[in-house]
Order: C-alpha cells, then sequence, then structure tokens
C-alpha cells in the first residue's frame, strides 16, 4: 500500500469499505503518517464495490451447482 506513489505517483486514492477493522485507532494512524488518501463512501456499501456483485453472483452458481449435484 505505500507503494502506491511510487506506482501511480501522488494522485491516487485507496478504496476500502468502512468495516471495523479497517475503521480501527490503529488503522487510520497508519493511513494518515503515511499520506494515504482515502475513497470515503458508507459503511457496508456493496453497491459502491463492483467485486462484491460478482462474488454474489459466483456464490449463487456454486450453490445451484451444488444443489443440481445433490439431486441427481
Amino acid at each position: 500500500m505505500t507503494e502506491g506513489p511510487c506506482q501511480c505517483g501522488n494522485d491516487w486514492v485507496f478504496q476500502q469499505h468502512n468495516a471495523t477493522v479497517h475503521t480501527a485507532h490503529r488503522t487510520r494512524s497508519f493511513f494518515r503518517e503515511n499520506n494515504i488518501t482515502l475513497l470515503g463512501h458508507p459503511a457496508c456499501s456493496p453497491d459502491l464495490n463492483p467485486i462484491e456483485k460478482l462474488w454474489g453472483w459466483m456464490g449463487r452458481e456454486v450453490f445451484t451447482k451444488m444443489d443440481n449435484s445433490c439431486r441427481q
């Protein structure tokens, strides 16, 4: 994470959801001490994180296939 400026210059923003581990004092201190800009968005907002939609789709596919294989 501290490699961001080396790879992207100073114009980059880190995205994370606001889970408890990400908002802990130690985590916030790390970001502040390393001058890491965070993308602000509401806690637990899967609509703002596209990978969450993919995980949901994958989970449904796996359980559908498992359910079908159990019926055979």
